[in-house]
């Protein structure tokens, strides 16, 4: 875990890897983000940023890590903080739910999405090829949703569930979190600003409406930023207090000016800039697909707001609402073009569709089957019942098929009392079956061998259910793999 602290600053210094310093007094923070980046190690496909070695010294802990160009929020202060293109975000947008369904499988919560750890790799070779990091405030699943009060989150993309309070909080609160950045992303600027948490849910209720009253009820905090009051006879009802003298506005009113009233008013932008070939429609049918992916990422309700695998199959990613038709051909392919440089693929339906029953699946998509497991129940399954069903069969001894050869000899035989000229042909044809015979078998058969001409059955034997039994202990003992013993009455046919 240790290593030369020489030879990676001279790694730095040709731009291959990238150091992160921090104090020895977050040590416990950096031994944590060490280990999950090490267990990510081999995520790079996954737009995970790659780990390399983790050591220390007398004052500082180093995380040696991939080199990238800069930060989203750098590249837009940069740009003067304009808002991107729709493609862009799109291509932004596909690559951190790539990330965030990885994590979500191996159990694991970011809880810090923000601008500021969404890095660009390599802007001039790559456009908009992005990495997550910054694991250092990170949580599992099981320990989030231990958690009453979750103190998680920057500020300005912090999810509602976690002001309030609400305990039991999973993986959704990364999606929220996505969802104010890519709103970010469209404006230009914060989608929810504000200096203080009663200001922040002021700005989230004006725009997404009250949550339910099972979500407030439910919320440890929620008496800091609502009133109880009772409206009749066992019927109560919450009221968001007011922040600096303002009540909460709704409907067709913001708190503030540069907060929408509605998402809907992001398709509906007076002028849309940079527009592509002057195809204004296209461009406005594709942000208006983006608007309900923003919407249904901040959903108020964690329950109903959606997971990154079902993100995935959205037709804003994948391009469902531009391949029908001939006038969106030109922009379907200049996005196509866009994932390619960021060198990734186009999502498919069989690729990211989710165990659960509650994920979706896009329409005319084919749903793969496992048939493996059901084959290997079902062939073990029938070998058992082969197994216990089948009877044993017993050998006949070699002497009883010798007495049937004597007996099918000596019924051919002609008895001496027989006509002359009917006894020669017999006799000859007797003679030449006994010459086959001989030729075939070394050893002839016994002519003084008798065998009785009206053969009775024995009798059937007694204690047919301790047979039984035998045989069935017989037939299990084989399923085991253990050879089972034989004896003389569990070889007597039933």
């Amino acid at each position: 875990m240790f290593g030369d602290v020489a030879k990676f600053r001279r790694r730095r210094a040709r731009k291959l890897v990238s150091i992160k310093r921090v104090s020895r007094e977050h040590y416990s923070m950096c031994i944590r983000e060490s280990r999950v980046l090490a267990a990510l190690a081999d995520q790079a496909e996954n737009h995970i940023v790659r780990f390399y070695e983790a050591f220390v010294d007398q004052q500082y802990f180093y995380i040696v890590q991939e080199a990238m160009d800069q930060n989203l929020y750098e590249f837009q202060k940069r740009n003067g903080l304009n808002k991107l293109e729709v493609w862009d975000i799109r291509t932004i947008i596909l690559q951190l739910l790539l990330a965030l369904a990885k994590l979500k499988d191996m159990g694991i919560v970011h809880t810090d999405i923000k601008e500021e750890n969404i890095m660009l790799v390599n802007q001039r070779r790559q456009p908009f090829r992005v990495k997550l990091i910054d694991f250092g405030s990170y949580y599992t699943i099981h320990d989030l949703a231990s958690m009453w009060t979750p103190d998680i989150q920057p500020r300005c993309v912090r999810a509602p569930e976690v002001i309030l309070g609400v305990p039991g909080c999973n993986a959704k609160v990364d999606m929220w979190s996505l969802g104010c950045v890519m709103g970010q992303m469209a404006l230009g600027r914060s989608l929810f600003p504000s200096k203080c948490e009663l200001e922040m849910l002021h700005a989230i209720f004006g725009t997404r409406g009250l949550p339910s009253a099972r979500m407030l009820d439910a919320g440890i905090k929620t008496k800091m930023f609502f009133d109880r009051i009772q409206i009749g006879r066992d019927a109560y009802d919450w009221n968001l207090r007011p922040w600096n003298g303002r009540e909460l506005a709704s409907g067709t009113k913001s708190l503030r000016r540069r907060v929408p009233a509605k998402l809907d008013s992001l398709d509906a932008i007076e002028d849309v800039e940079h527009g592509f070939q002057g195809e204004d429609t296209v461009e406005r049918a594709d942000r208006k697909c983006m608007v309900e992916l923003l919407d249904r990422m901040l959903t108020l309700e964690p329950d109903h707001r959606i997971t990154p695998n079902q993100a995935l199959l959205h037709p804003f990613l994948t391009l469902q609402h531009l391949s029908g038709c001939e006038r969106y051909c030109e922009y379907y392919n200049f996005s196509l073009q866009r994932y390619r440089e960021a060198g990734v693929t186009l999502p498919q339906a069989p690729l990211f569709r989710h165990e659960d029953s509650s994920e979706e699946t896009v329409p005319g998509a084919t749903q793969e089957v496992p048939k493996r497991k059901r084959t290997l129940l079902r062939r073990s399954l029938r070998s058992f019942f082969t197994r216990l069903l089948t009877r044993r069969r017993k050998k006949q001894p070699v002497v009883a098929q010798g007495a049937k050869d004597s007996l099918s000899l000596e019924d051919s035989a002609v008895p001496e009392d027989m006509p002359a000229n009917t006894a020669g042909t017999s006799r000859a044809a007797h003679e030449s079956m006994k010459k086959e015979k001989g030729s075939k078998s070394s050893t002839p058969l016994s002519s003084s061998l008798e065998v009785p001409e009206h053969t009775e059955e024995p009798p059937k034997k007694k204690g047919f259910l301790r047979r039984w039994l035998q045989t069935l202990s017989g037939c299990f003992s084989g399923c085991r793999g253990k050879k089972s013993v034989t004896t003389q009455d569990s070889n007597v046919s039933l």
